[in-house]
């Protein structure tokens, strides 16, 4: 079975350093494991499973994106160890998340307020599509200057997964995006940025 190399491996995972980590210095690491990479924390807190469930799904994205399918197991262990990776050559072109990886870079977060235009409904559809297919569920909470949506799912790591999905599909599209979490509720506000606001920096990796 052929695995990326190192230098693909390493592509890979300066991609996925841009997943959202809710406000925290990114509380995991990678490690290298049996043909595999492993997703390893030190915190099991709800905020640090969304942020590793959300790097892991930018790197399923990034391998996509350059030709790899994987196998991802979810399992914890002593050690901290919450998910491992196995790329497999090779994805079927047509599966390939070029889309995807590519708004990695082009996502930011937004705190400032939106425009009254409305998100199109097509466009909540493939958000929608984008949680369901992490197994998590996508509610419409409130239409007011953009939407404000609700993601729910079974576990945390899940959510961070569908998060990324929903922020990655908002920014293919060309909508600003910001991820809450709030009184344990996982929030995405998505609307349209004026096109004369100031362009946001990239958060520091």
């Amino acid at each position: 079975m052929r695995t990326p190399d190192a230098g693909t491996v390493e592509e890979v995972l300066k991609l996925a350093a841009r997943a959202p980590s809710f406000g925290l210095v990114p509380p995991y690491r990678w490690r290298n494991g049996n043909e595999c990479l492993e997703l390893v924390t030190t915190r099991t807190d709800q905020t640090a499973l969304l942020a590793c469930g959300a790097v892991l799904h930018h790197v399923r994205v990034a391998l996509s994106a350059m030709g790899w399918d994987c196998h991802v197991l979810r399992t914890t262990s002593a050690d901290g160890r919450v998910a491992s990776v196995h790329p497999r050559w090779e994805l079927d072109a047509f599966s390939c998340e070029v889309a995807s990886a590519a708004a990695i870079s082009l996502r930011r977060e937004d705190p400032r307020p939106f425009l009254a235009d409305e998100v199109p409904n097509s466009a909540l559809t493939w958000m929608l599509h984008a949680a369901n297919a992490e197994n998590c569920d996508m509610e419409l909470v409130a239409r007011r200057k953009g939407v404000l949506i609700r993601l729910t799912g079974h576990d945390w790591l899940s959510l961070g997964e569908a998060v990324s999905a929903v922020l990655l599909a908002s920014t293919a599209w060309g909508l600003a995006s910001q991820a809450l979490l709030h009184e344990g509720e996982v929030l995405v506000r998505v609307g349209w940025q004026s096109p004369n606001a100031e362009p946001l920096p990239q958060s520091a990796r």
